[in-house]
């Protein structure tokens, strides 16, 4: 059975916050940071990271 989700998306030059709630936004499923996939602090904002951090709240949603 599919859970539906919102998924909330905060991008800054210098970090990118990616949650993922219920519908209603009161319990949190997945979230993840730029600082959580990247080793050095200057890359937390990067493409790269936004993509990683996407791939890793999928994968924790999809649990």
């Amino acid at each position: 059975m599919g859970r539906w989700g919102v998924a909330h998306i905060y991008a800054s030059f210098n970090n990118v916050i990616i949650t993922i709630t219920d519908l209603t936004g009161a319990e949190t499923i997945a979230r993840c940071s730029g600082g959580m996939v990247t080793k050095s602090a200057k890359d937390e904002g990067s493409p790269y990271s936004a993509m990683l951090v996407a791939q890793r709240v999928a994968e924790i949603a999809k649990e």
